[in-house]
């Protein structure tokens, strides 16, 4: 009988210790429970984080469309797209420069041969005032490619009739012409044609060579002048034998 007991009590000593035991654990798992969850709950939020912060990143950093031999992009559609986009843009801007070019390449010569410049003709004038014949400029537009040439061309046109009525006269004869003109070293020879000395006795030949100077000499580019008849230098000039051997300069 007495064994029996101790049976039972022992049976109620273990049932009472795996009840405790199981207690425990249950109440040491409840007691773990909220930090298992505020665990989670941070994690997620970290992973949210890590995801947003991610797709920023993708967002601001520009992608790198240089294409590296060896490695092929995923985007190989959109290159391509973008490519032809380029090379159509090229070839818009070529088709519209080449017509362009070619023109100006053919019209060149035309171009230069119509571009002008505004120049001085000197022809002369008689103040009364001062009772004297006086060099006065008129303005001219002549060629920009050979301006000394043109000029001297419209100084042998003589004045307007505008002008004439205004008192400007001139002493270069209406025969003469302009053969050529050449400048070296600021110098310019002008070969005329041998009207030049007609009709030049006394103040006439040296009013006509003054005309002449201050006329080719207003370019930077021509501080005196050489005068040729017919291709030939001569050192005196006219009836009255005007030295030309110099160069000839404004005084």
């Amino acid at each position: 009988m007495a064994a029996t007991k101790k049976r039972n009590s022992a049976k109620t000593g273990k049932s009472t210790a795996k009840k405790n035991i199981s207690s425990k654990k249950h109440s040491s798992t409840s007691s773990h429970a909220p930090y298992v969850l505020v665990i989670m709950a941070l994690s997620a939020g970290l992973i949210f984080l890590l995801s947003v912060k991610t797709d920023t990143i993708k967002q601001i950093i520009p992608r790198n469309d240089t294409v590296v031999e060896g490695n092929k992009s995923n985007d190989s559609t959109n290159d391509v797209s973008r490519k032809s986009t380029i090379d159509d843009s090229r070839n818009n801007i070529d088709s519209k420069e080449k017509p362009k070019q070619e023109l100006s390449h053919k019209e060149k010569k035309k171009e230069d041969e119509g571009a002008i410049v505004r120049a001085k003709v000197y022809f002369l004038f008689y103040n009364e005032r001062a009772d004297k014949i006086e060099l006065r400029p008129v303005v001219r537009d002549v060629n920009a490619t050979v301006p000394v040439k043109a000029v001297l061309e419209e100084l042998i046109k003589g004045p307007t009739t505008l002008e004439g009525k205004k008192g400007y006269v001139t002493a270069i004869p209406p025969k003469l012409k302009v053969i050529d003109v050449s400048i070296v070293n600021n110098i310019a020879f002008i070969n005329f044609n041998g009207a030049l000395e007609e009709g030049a006795a006394g103040n006439i030949m040296l009013n006509r060579l003054d005309q002449i100077v201050y006329t080719a000499t207003q370019f930077s580019n021509v501080d005196g002048i050489h005068i040729l008849i017919n291709g030939q230098r001569k050192r005196f000039l006219g009836p009255d034998g005007i030295s030309i051997a110099g160069p000839l300069r404004r005084h």
